[in-house]
């Protein structure tokens, strides 16, 4: 317990750590594509965009109102938001209905020799994150097979909340499929964040020098955030046989991370039309489940043309206020998202209606 409370004090102290230069800078580049994003949208539909003075926006058009910040935008409901906020609720909800999740077990801190019990007995690595309240891969950690990676992980997840969700780990590739009202709008793949070795520098160096890249904003590493040295990182690389010490070869892709949060805009590659009618079903009907109008149906799978069922593949998450930035890809200019996400919400039915985001 004395050695868990340490990693957890660790973890904590790395939290705080990430309010930095260039984390702000990032946040603050981030506000600035959502801003843009969202006025572009508004005037391609002919709806009026209003700055607030709290750094949110209304966006109005007819009888109804809308309120957008960064990747919120007033859609759905706080019982809804809530419920998506609780992957545990969500995994149990969905498993329910019949949707493929991963097999799981939610436990905390104080119960280390029961998710050590979950560890051995597995057959596959394990994933461990926050069970609540969380996103953007925060607290989550990868291809755990060791009790001290456990710890770390456990305490890692346990700086942002009480209850720790442990997941057995599905191999397969990421897929969002974005949906409103029941319709898919678009499918990206979501591939993670890596870099590429030249014979000279350590990995540590590498992801050091792609940060900076991200922090001048250079447009063909485009990204909204820093690569985080966090327990998946030095996971994903024990895997490969790595460290952040060690020198790749020149040409050498190196994976950094499975949580494929970090990635730059060059992972997310378009995925429309390669995955199956009943993948894509199997996102409609989670959507549904969960209650929201706007939903980033997160899953992994080994082929996109089966059914999850047949390839054992999972739904992993159901986001509310999904991340837009995903599916703008400097390759193909960027598809025009927020305006199908307005030109639908602005032609709702009924009086005038306002839910702040």
């Amino acid at each position: 317990m004395i050695r868990m409370l340490c990693v957890w004090s660790y973890a904590k102290r790395a939290l705080r750590s990430q309010v930095q230069p260039g984390v702000k800078r990032m946040r603050a580049r981030r506000q600035e594509f959502y801003e843009t994003m969202w006025r572009s949208a508004a005037e391609a539909v002919g709806a009026r965009y209003t700055i607030l003075t709290d750094g949110s926006a209304e966006i109005a058009h007819g009888n109804v109102l809308l309120t957008v910040k960064e990747n919120r935008i007033s859609l759905d409901d706080r019982a809804t938001i809530a419920l998506a906020d609780d992957k545990l609720r969500v995994c149990r909800l969905l498993a329910l209905s019949g949707i493929p999740v991963s097999r799981h077990v939610v436990t905390s801190v104080g119960a280390f020799d029961n998710a050590v019990r979950w560890l051995t007995s597995s057959p596959v690595p394990l994933v461990v994150k926050p069970a609540a309240d969380t996103g953007a891969g925060a607290g989550v950690s990868t291809s755990i097979t060791t009790i001290q990676e456990l710890r770390i992980a456990m305490a890692w997840a346990r700086a942002y909340g009480p209850r720790i969700l442990i997941e057995e780990q599905i191999e397969g590739d990421c897929y969002r499929v974005l949906i409103m009202d029941g319709e898919v709008i678009d499918c990206v793949q979501r591939r993670p964040p890596r870099v590429v070795g030249d014979g000279k520098s350590t990995v540590g160096q590498l992801v050091h020098r792609e940060n900076k890249l991200r922090r001048l904003g250079t447009s063909a590493i485009r990204a909204q955030g820093l690569i985080r040295r966090d327990p998946d990182l030095h996971n994903s690389l024990a895997r490969q046989g790595l460290r952040t010490d060690s020198r790749p070869s020149e040409g050498h892709v190196v994976v950094l991370k499975r949580v494929i949060n970090d990635n730059a805009t060059r992972d997310n590659v378009p995925a429309n039309g390669e995955l199956c009618a009943a993948i894509l079903e199997c996102a409609r009907k989670s959507a549904k489940l969960v209650g929201a109008r706007l939903a980033g149906v997160d899953l992994i799978c080994s082929d996109p043309r089966l059914p999850l069922e047949r390839t054992k593949g999972v739904v992993i998450e159901v986001n509310t206020n999904p991340g837009l930035y995903y599916h703008y890809r400097t390759e193909d200019r960027g598809f025009p998202i927020a305006e199908k996400v307005l030109s639908r919400a602005l032609n709702m039915e009924g009086s005038h209606q306002h839910v702040s985001a």
